[in-house]
């Protein structure tokens, strides 16, 4: 999604945006790994689903320091599996795997939005950089793509094309149910570090 700012009408010249790629954000394709900002259409990119796919569209746009809920969010090393530390939009997908998931909701597999990840696993809003960009990048039809090693984010089909897209085939929440879903998921990472603590001190545990 971008959001206008009222001094813009134009959707080629958004004031705020909420979702798409960071610019420097690592994208995998069959080639090897490369910045976001450096895909085309045309290009190709592995996805989660469906093998390499095409870039459709792929634009830069710049990111707007906006009031803090627009801020992106600081995802520190390896907190979702990333090599590095990882800058995501507030409103862009990321699918994650969870066994709390499918209890709650029947599928292992949930598409949230970045912003119910904050306060998890270090997870926190940053002022964007000086300079920062973001890429939205569209396909045929909606696809899942492998950024910064193994975090897996959602990217938009061509909303002119006719193909077809299951959407079902990954769970997509609704804000709400996300930050349910972290809290669920901070709650029992909590409880697994305090049996750990507490076998420790049991001597259950070898240090």
């Amino acid at each position: 999604m971008v959001w206008l700012g009222p001094e813009s009408k134009e959707r080629s010249a958004p004031s705020v945006v909420a979702e798409g790629i960071a610019a420097a954000t690592p994208i995998a394709t069959p080639l090897g790994w490369r910045a976001a900002s450096s895909l085309v259409p045309g290009s190709e990119v592995l996805t989660f689903d469906n093998g390499p796919q095409p870039v459709t569209s792929a634009r830069v746009v710049a990111l707007g320091t906006g009031s803090l809920s627009h801020w992106p969010l600081l995802v520190p090393a390896w907190a979702l599996d990333n090599r590095d530390e990882l800058i995501l939009l507030p409103e862009q997908k990321v699918l994650i795997e969870a066994d709390i998931a499918e209890t709650l909701y029947g599928d292992p597999f949930a598409l949230i939005p970045s912003q119910a990840m904050e306060g998890w696993r270090g997870i926190a809003r940053m002022r964007p950089p000086e300079g920062a960009a973001a890429v939205l990048l569209e396909f045929e039809t909606p696809q899942v793509v492998y950024a910064s090693r193994g975090v897996l984010l959602s990217c938009p089909g061509d909303p002119y094309s006719d193909a077809d897209w299951q959407a079902a085939q990954h769970v997509n929440y609704t804000l709400a149910q996300a930050r349910h879903l972290i809290a669920c998921l901070m709650a029992q990472e909590a409880g697994a570090t305090l049996r750990t603590l507490g076998q420790h001190r049991t001597g259950l545990v070898a240090d």
